[in-house]
């Protein structure tokens, strides 16, 4: 079993995801007993490695991303994935379909009665993907039914624009063919917003720093919408608190390896 110490320092210098970001999704998954997590957009695997410390020994990660996207990612994310310690933690998947709205869409076929009802499989998704509207916001709407009822999602970079991004310019702009309105402003935002915070079975939203978007499925409870702005003394609340579930769920004998709250 990894300690969060031991991922943090496999994987520091390495993008995508901070290691206080690291800390916060750590934690969360902790406090919330997730055990099947689903991650959209690998990048180099941090994300993913993060999260696998969370549920390793109880659950698992599956990260889906194109089969050209990590093709020249320097690390690769198997290498980062394996210099974690997490590979046997860790489900890679990688598609060659347009987007991974496509494999969404046979695993609800795949795990679907002939009535249509789905059995979820996730407690928790992180989507940090294409960072297009038109993408993402069907993506959403296709993890919603593979998530189980309180299961909680997660979009990154609710700021992120094409404009400015040379790289996003070249190989997405101008393939999508966008107007100048789509280059200009936040696509994740407009998902978490339009699509999100209105769909029937998301009630608590929490914008989280401006550049997370945090929903709960939890169909019929009252929708509230939370600004968070956290901070080292939040951080702290928040471990202490879920160090108090940890303690009550954890047997006894079994020491507690999560991060301290002193870092």
């Amino acid at each position: 079993m990894k300690t969060f110490e031991q991922v943090a320092t496999a994987v520091e210098g390495i993008p995508d995801m901070t290691r206080f970001q690291g800390e916060r999704v750590y934690n969360h998954l902790r406090f919330t007993c997730a055990k099947d997590v689903l991650e959209l957009g690998t990048a180099h695997g941090v994300s993913a490695c993060y999260m696998a410390c969370a549920v390793q020994g109880i659950g698992s990660v599956t990260t889906v991303d194109h089969v050209d996207a990590t093709k020249f990612r320097d690390p690769q994310p198997a290498d980062v994935i394996a210099r974690a310690g997490l590979s046997d933690t860790i489900n890679r998947v990688l598609v060659d379909d347009s987007s991974y709205t496509w494999w969404l869409k046979a695993q609800i076929e795949k795990n679907s009665d002939e009535q249509g009802n789905c059995t979820p499989l996730y407690d928790f998704c992180y989507l940090d993907g294409a960072h297009n509207f038109t993408i993402d916001g069907l993506a959403v709407v296709l993890v919603e039914r593979l998530l189980r009822p309180g299961g909680w999602l997660l979009l990154d970079d609710l700021q992120w624009v094409y404009e400015g991004h040379p790289a996003a310019q070249k190989q997405d702009a101008r393939a999508l063919m966008l107007s100048r309105s789509e280059e200009t402003q936040p696509h994740m935002r407009a998902v978490f917003d339009l699509i999100v915070r209105t769909h029937p079975s998301f009630s608590t939203a929490r914008i989280e720093n401006d550049n997370w978007g945090w929903a709960k499925k939890d169909p019929g409870a009252v929708k509230s919408l939370q600004y968070v702005a956290t901070t080292a003394t939040l951080r702290t609340h928040l471990l202490l608190a879920a160090r108090k579930v940890r303690s009550k769920l954890r047997p006894a004998g079994e020491s507690d390896s999560g991060p301290s709250e002193e870092k």
